[in-house]
């Protein structure tokens, strides 16, 4: 049985570049709310919407959704579809701009800005293990020092980049 991965907003070559960031060893499902250009018609497309996620229920072992959940009327409800669709032990990749990057108010098509607590809280709410992509070295000693610095640079970086495990 191979993996299979939801890519959410991954760009159809007409108003924004395709841009897939699925591992390889993925087998690739696209979701955007627009046609694919015609060169990208052999992939296996969706059009849909991203708060109301077209599949049953634990289809997808992988969702990505790279600068996407800042475009979203309601994502917590994305979210929540999310967690639906996942796979018991699959991975949500999240990235968007950070609220202290000036990327994250440049595009008036922003509907909302985030920080790692608010990402964080609201990844937890739905029973996600967080998984911060950006952390301090395991040397530094007590683990509470450690995790404060963990959060600090996740605070302060251009890129938000948070992994939510369904447990």
């Amino acid at each position: 049985m191979s993996l299979l991965a939801l890519e959410v907003g991954v760009g159809t070559n007409r108003f924004y570049p395709f841009r897939p960031k699925t591992p390889i060893n993925y087998m690739p499902v696209f979701l955007d709310v627009e046609e694919p250009s015609e060169e990208l018609r052999d992939w296996w497309w969706i059009l849909g919407d991203a708060e109301y996620l077209p599949f049953r229920d634990r289809v997808f072992d992988l969702i990505v959704a790279s600068h996407v959940i800042e475009h979203l009327v309601n994502p917590a409800r994305f979210l929540m579809e999310c967690w639906r669709v996942l796979r018991s032990g699959g991975v949500l990749e999240l990235r968007t701009p950070n609220f202290l990057s000036v990327n994250s108010r440049a595009d008036p098509n922003h509907k909302h800005v985030f920080n790692i607590f608010r990402l964080y809280r609201m990844l937890k709410r739905l029973g996600f293990m967080v998984v911060l992509e950006h952390s301090v070295g395991s040397l530094i000693k007590p683990k509470l020092l450690r995790a404060l610095l963990s959060y600090a640079i996740n605070f302060l970086c251009d890129e938000l980049s948070v992994r939510g495990v369904k447990t």
